[in-house]
């Protein structure tokens, strides 16, 4: 270990029985504790008592590559002997980058995003393959754990001084404060909904510390206020809520900020996990809050609800955690579906059915490398200051409604956007001349998709998906993922026709009968004159005419394209072509060209506020429509009632699947 005492120690100073010299003592077990993790080239899962009624000694479990590279950023603040002893061999610096090929070969953006962390910031290395990984998993725009944006933060934070990491950084730090409740606390996933209807409310310990940390760096390397202003919020609420111990609790009601269920207390996030992210606040110039930190220290030392120690010093460990003598983790679940149904609604009785009087006998490595970094690695908060702070200031992202705060409904996420938001994501679109697909879902939509691949690709593959349908609006209320109000692609084609001609926009019309394509376009200059169509072309062409039309349409120079065309043909031509037609924003838009055209008529607005406009088409044609109508709504409402009890699981192509390395438990 260094010579000098670390500086983190001496805010223990103050603390009475000897809270600095026991937390001294916790490093120094940490550094004898970790040789026996070690496991050839990586560290084990876990190690685990034999017979804890006999004796200590422990064997080891599994292999984990994300305790790997916690360890190795632990082990980076001790002298090269000990680093040697625990790396097997290797220093920390030359562990670091050796684990970035096991990396290379993972599907956990956790250990991806770790390991990115430990090879820049220990090894100086900037490990672009596993950083282009990151990358990817942001931009498709999937459901993220809120633990694994976190580290991506922390991962390009720094590597910010090897490599332009900036724009990961600036995503991932937006992704998490768009993803922040007014409780100040964080949810387990983004967006919050992907984690199920009875825990969609509920953020673990661990989600909460993570982004504490990740926003306090943010703040010091970007010079962003309202970053630090975020995580001192979260802070605040996990002190707020300490137990009368010092217990740091388990799971968070994010909505208004209370503890859904307290137990198991994990011994990592008392000695670790807490004092590492709230030292980093500090550091920040964020709250002081050691003394939560001290009395989370001292739950280890005199923990109220067993007799037995949690540190034992004969094997180098501390034991894991403090939980209830349950089946299956019954209160947790159990407290989830109360809390789902009404906030802070507990049964009572269950703390005297359930109580925590159990010891989990076990250790593993990433709760020791997270004790070394959370006590030695004063300033590196401070090392992220820079000059590039001025300069960067100004790109730092403001939390402004995106995709990241979409509603998991019927297996499609959905942006909960109001017209005017539509409106003005298509402005920036056309201003950048990055491409925005724009789509629309209502109910025949959500029970057409599960059978035609066609329609449910063209759906995921959509920049914004938007609620056409009030009935899906409805739903979504019901179903307490609520979206503001109903999108309607026609609404949105003549908005979009009402910009592009105040603001000198062009746009290609492609679609609809060769008659009724004429009409439209007189219509249009009718009610907008000097509405610059730069090209058009009707909807029935045959396959090999496609190639043509796309060159046509890229030719043209338009701004938007607008596609009145049935699917599946539409789907396709946007399937085999969008990528190569330089048009910014991309709308499907169906038989709105011939409502536009007078060729057919929409419902009266009465009967659109109301969702009626089903009924209004079965008045006109009831003999073609009826069964339609019938057999859906009522498939629609099957399926809504399906989704009260969980939203269905994204649609491939929507969700990541992260397997972890070994065992499959998640970092606490």
């Amino acid at each position: 270990m260094q010579d000098d005492p670390p500086a983190r120690l001496d805010v223990l100073q103050s603390h009475t029985k000897n809270l600095r010299e026991r937390t001294a003592r916790l490093v120094s077990l940490a550094l004898r504790g970790l040789p026996q993790m070690y496991a050839d080239g990586s560290f084990v899962h876990t190690v685990r008592a034999v017979h804890p009624d006999m004796d200590m000694s422990v064997r080891p479990e599994g292999e984990n590559l994300r305790y790997a590279a916690i360890v190795a950023l632990g082990a980076a603040f001790v002298d090269h002997d000990d680093q040697r002893r625990i790396l097997g061999g290797r220093n920390a610096a030359e562990f670091a980058r050796s684990i970035v090929g096991l990396a290379a070969l993972s599907e956990d953006t956790g250990a991806i995003a770790l390991t990115a962390w430990a090879a820049a910031e220990v090894a100086g290395f900037h490990a672009a393959d596993l950083f282009a990984r990151l990358r990817a998993v942001l931009a498709a725009n999937e459901p993220v754990s809120t633990v694994e944006c976190a580290w991506t933060v922390i991962a390009a934070l720094a590597a910010r001084h090897l490599a332009d990491t900036d724009d990961l950084c600036l995503a991932a730090a937006n992704r998490l404060r768009l993803a922040q409740s007014p409780s100040g606390l964080f949810p387990h996933m983004l967006p919050a909904e992907a984690s199920g209807r009875f825990r969609a409310h509920v953020g673990c310990f661990a989600d909460q510390v993570y982004p504490i940390q990740a926003l306090a760096r943010f703040s010091v390397a970007y010079g962003d206020k309202a970053a630090l202003a975020a995580a001192d919020s979260c802070a605040a609420r996990i002190c707020a809520c300490q137990g009368p111990a010092g217990q740091w609790w388990w799971h968070y009601d994010t909505r208004d900020g209370t503890v859904v269920e307290g137990y198991p207390v994990y011994s990592v996030h008392q000695h670790a996990m807490a004092p590492m992210a709230l030292l980093d606040l500090a550091e920040a110039g964020g709250h002081d809050h050691r003394q939560a930190i001290g009395s989370g220290l001292m739950w280890l030392y005199e923990h109220p609800e067993v007799s037995g120690d949690l540190i034992c010093e004969e094997s180098g460990v501390i034991w894991r955690k403090v939980g209830r003598r349950e089946p299956a983790k019954a209160v947790r679940k159990i407290s989830a579906v109360t809390t789902a149904l009404s906030p802070g609604l507990h049964l009572s009785g269950l703390e005297a059915i359930f109580p925590p009087t159990r010891i989990d006998y076990e250790c593993r490595p990433y709760e020791l490398g997270w004790l070394l970094y959370a006590w030695l690695s004063g300033g590196v908060v401070q090392k992220l200051r820079g000059d590039e702070t001025v300069r960067i200031h100004a790109r730092a992202p403001q939390p402004v409604a995106q995709n990241d705060n979409r509603r998991l409904l019927f297996g499609l996420y959905i942006d909960p956007l109001r017209m005017e938001e539509v409106v003005e994501r298509c402005r920036a679109a056309l201003t950048a001349r990055s491409p925005l697909l724009l789509g629309v879902l209502n109910a025949a939509k959500v029970v057409k998709l599960r059978k035609d691949p066609a329609l449910r690709t063209s759906l995921l593959e959509c920049d914004l998906l938007l609620a056409d349908g009030q009935s899906v609006v409805w739903a979504s209320k019901l179903l307490g993922r609520p979206l503001p109000e109903r999108v309607t692609g026609i609404d949105i084609f003549e908005r979009l026709l009402g910009l592009a001609h105040r603001e000198g926009w062009s746009i290609y019309l492609l679609g609809a009968k060769p008659d009724v394509l004429r009409t439209l376009e007189e219509r249009l200059q009718e009610r907008y004159p000097g509405l610059k169509i730069a090209g058009r072309n009707d909807g029935y062409f045959a396959d090999e005419d496609g190639s043509r039309i796309a060159a046509d349409i890229r030719k043209s120079g338009a701004d938007m394209l607008f596609l009145g065309m049935s699917s599946p043909k539409k789907e396709i031509f946007l399937g085999s072509f969008k990528d190569s037609l330089d048009v910014p924003v991309l709308h499907g838009v169906g038989g709105s060209f011939d409502i536009l055209a007078g060729i057919t008529k929409r419902a009266p607005v009465g009967w659109q506020r109301f969702g009626m406009e089903w009924a209004f088409r079965l008045l006109q044609e009831p003999r073609r429509m009826a069964w339609r109508y019938l057999s859906t709504n009522a498939e629609f409402l099957l399926l809504t009632a399906r989704e009260f009890f969980g939203p269905s699981p994204p649609f491939r192509g929507a969700v990541t699947h992260v397997v972890l390395q070994g065992n499959r438990e998640p970092l606490q």
